[in-house]
């Protein structure tokens, strides 16, 4: 379920007797610090409403509403690590599939299945690595963003796809990430491919476009923006620069597929102006 946010306050705001006037008006909601900012968020419209008519009423001083003298409400236990990890469904089995992926080139020293999830068909004639394009087999524009090769690989993008996508899944719900998946994915593994012939993998194209997304939205718009670290972007972005410049090669760690990294970013830019705009109300 997406997320909704009912007030933006001052971090001065002391906000605890009006959480208890909401708990007590059936309102379930939590309050998070971003940007400087408390904010209340909420499981709708109808609620961010309440929430706004109630802090109105009690600022106006409004003797009707009265926050019973109770006892301050026991911490929840905190959430086990499962619940948590299902509360974006999307994005863990995002996360599921991308560690069989990394599995794969494990097991299989034949290369017996791996074939079937690259981009291109790929076989070898005269020592020279070929590939015919994937007619007829769509997945194979998706399957390459499941693959990883080293240990690296795989943490990297499960701690970037983790944060990033479940911040999206958290707030925007899970047709919105997954749809943004699919199309980065085939739009950074397409761009790929029609760079080199290669057995190319991993969810790092899908990790740009999600920082694009994010990026972008906060931006456009300032009312309802993702919790992003600062420096974050920069970091990633450097990262990205680095990579063009071959710096992973001198450390010996190989080549990077950086077509993909790149258009994923582009992608994922393109998507978060479109859906800032899509998902403005009607004045």
């Amino acid at each position: 379920m997406a997320e909704v946010v009912g007030l933006r306050l001052p971090l001065s705001a002391n906000l605890e007797q009006f959480s208890l006037l909401l708990w007590q008006s059936s309102v379930p909601h939590r309050i998070a610090e971003e940007r400087g900012m408390q904010v209340v968020w909420v499981a709708s419209e109808h609620h961010a409403e309440q929430v706004k008519a109630l802090y109105e009423r009690l600022q106006a001083g409004d003797p009707e509403l009265v926050v019973a003298a109770v006892e301050p409400r026991e911490a929840p236990p905190q959430t086990v690590w499962y619940k948590r990890f299902f509360s974006v469904p999307v994005v863990a089995a995002l996360l599921v599939l991308s560690f069989l992926g990394a599995l794969l080139p494990v097991l299989d020293r034949n290369y017996q299945y791996l074939p079937y999830l690259s981009f291109y068909q790929l076989y070898v004639v005269d020592g020279t690595l070929r590939g015919d394009w994937p007619v007829g087999q769509l997945w194979r524009v998706i399957t390459p963003a499941f693959l990883h090769f080293g240990v690296m690989h795989i943490v990297f993008n499960s701690l970037w796809l983790w944060e990033l996508g479940g911040m999206i899944e958290r707030r925007q719900g899970a047709v919105r990430v997954f749809g943004i998946f699919v199309l980065v994915a085939a739009g950074s593994n397409i761009a790929q491919a029609m760079s080199s012939v290669s057995l190319f993998g991993g969810m790092s194209g899908v990790i740009y476009g999600l920082l694009g997304y994010i990026v972008v939205w906060n931006r456009l718009r300032p009312d309802q923006v993702f919790p992003l670290a600062k420096g974050v972007a920069v970091v990633m972005l450097v990262w990205l620069l680095l990579c063009i410049a071959g710096f992973t090669e001198l450390l010996g760690v190989g080549a990077v597929a950086n077509t993909a990294h790149v258009s994923g970013l582009v992608l994922g830019l393109v998507l978060g102006v479109a859906a800032a705009f899509l998902d403005r109300k009607p004045v």
